[in-house]
């Protein structure tokens, strides 16, 4: 638990709280009670600022991930090779997800992910979400726009790594595919490979940099002798 000085503003009292308490017990188990009681401030002056729990992870989360995406945005624009941009890439996401690994798997498990019986597919005819219901009653549009908009999110992030790869293909350093969308699940796997590795706690003791560097090379040149 972290200690927070009584003479910041409410506010960023607030938001360094509710940053300890998300990250200590994730999304369902963290309750405004505690994000209050660690901020020193009134219930009335969190509701002021945040209607409700969600709001209030929303809002850290996407401040979060708003400077996350600088940095991946940057790198995409780098005047670099797309090789370099990749390893780079992979490195960002590396620290920020080990940074910030107990919040962002409550984004993925608990807010985006498939536990309450339905979820979103990508649709290869628009390019678009599909909505696929496994067990249960289809969700009510309020919940939909919930899981899109932190589904978005995660997407800000993923779209520079998709970028990164089709930059490779268009300059003929990468291996062409059929059409953007061998691109696009390349991408999506291995951004989801990187993030459940990071999740799962395997690696934490190697350099960050070390590791993209593995995951560049693998990734795009495999295990086989040529």
């Amino acid at each position: 638990m972290v200690l927070i000085d009584k003479k910041l503003p409410k506010r960023e009292r607030i938001m360094l709280a509710a940053a300890d308490v998300f990250a200590r017990k994730g999304y369902l188990q963290a309750t405004l009670d505690e994000i209050i009681e660690l901020a020193d401030t009134g219930k009335g002056t969190v509701y002021s600022y945040y209607k409700n729990k969600d709001n209030l992870f929303y809002t850290l989360v996407s401040d979060k991930n708003e400077q996350f995406v600088e940095k991946l945005r940057q790198v995409a624009q780098a005047p670099s090779s797309p090789f370099d941009k990749l390893e780079a890439y992979l490195c960002e996401m590396l620290e920020f997800l080990r940074r910030n690994d107990t919040l962002w798997q409550a984004l993925f498990y608990e807010m985006i992910g498939a536990n309450r019986g339905w979820y979103f597919i990508y649709d290869e005819e628009t390019g678009g979400d599909k909505l696929v219901v496994k067990w249960g009653a289809a969700p009510v549009q309020e919940e939909v726009d919930k899981v899109r908009r932190y589904l978005e999110l995660v997407r800000s992030s993923f779209r520079l790594l998709e970028d990164i790869l089709q930059e490779g293909v268009d300059k003929g350093v990468f291996k062409n595919a059929a059409d953007r969308r061998g691109v696009h699940y390349a991408a999506r796997h291995l951004y989801g490979g990187v993030s459940m590795a990071v999740f799962l706690g395997n690696d934490r003791t190697e350099d960050s940099a070390y590791i993209a560097k593995i995951i560049a090379d693998r990734f795009l040149y495999g295990f086989a002798k040529t």
